[in-house]
């Protein structure tokens, strides 16, 4: 893995560390990194079905 050398908020990160349970600094960077990658998927897989669904806005047609 690549190493990276940034600054964290600690209260931020310790906030984050309590609510997920983990362990230690690593732990909880990549648990939150981890949990932010599956959120955007499930919610793009989500934007994507409504778009495909029957309970997508229908297009308004042009009555010019």
């Amino acid at each position: 893995m690549a190493t990276l050398r940034i600054d964290l908020d600690a209260e931020l990160l310790a906030a984050a560390a309590h609510i997920m349970g983990t362990a230690d600094n690593y732990a909880t960077i990549n648990e939150a990194l981890r949990r932010i990658v599956v959120h955007e998927r499930q919610l793009r897989n989500l934007e994507r079905l409504m778009a495909e669904s029957i309970l997508a806005p229908v297009p308004e047609a042009n009555s010019a």
